[in-house]
């Protein structure tokens, strides 16, 4: 096998900063985001706290389509539904939920201690795996 070329090492190079460019954007993106969460739930308006976090949720679900649906015609992607719409349905509550408590958490608790939290959810259920299923994880599992 021949040893690399130095455009080998210049392209390999140059795909590594791009990929770490990308990945400081999105970790920047996320926590900017983070923080406007806090600041919107945390900040009184007239003596009281923000009071309809299913309010944000809907902002943040219109703003996802208003994104998804032009790129879905641009790649000229498929739009009709694939699976039942009882499907969508069940996943969509569950995920509004979910978004509204983590708006609501934060009235609380810090965007930190949430991201926190939110991380630390898969270790009762590695633990209620090997309880119950007799999993086994490797060391790389629990990083």
């Amino acid at each position: 096998m021949a040893p690399p070329t130095q455009t080998e090492h210049s392209s390999n190079a140059s795909a590594a900063m791009w990929c770490l460019f990308y990945g400081a954007g999105i970790i920047g993106t996320l926590v900017i985001y983070g923080l406007l969460q806090e600041g919107i739930m945390t900040q009184e308006y007239n003596g009281d706290l923000f009071g309809y976090s299913v309010f944000l949720v809907m902002c943040n679900r219109l703003a996802a389509v208003a994104y998804a649906v032009p790129m879905g015609i641009f790649r000229k992607e498929n739009l009709r539904n694939e699976a039942p719409l009882w499907k969508y349905l069940l996943v969509s509550l569950s995920n509004v939920y979910a978004s509204s408590c983590q708006y609501e958490a934060l009235k609380y608790v810090s965007f930190a201690v949430q991201m926190l939290g939110k991380s630390f959810k898969m270790m009762p259920v590695m633990i209620w795996g090997m309880i119950i299923a007799n999993k086994s994880y490797g060391a790389r599992d629990w990083t």
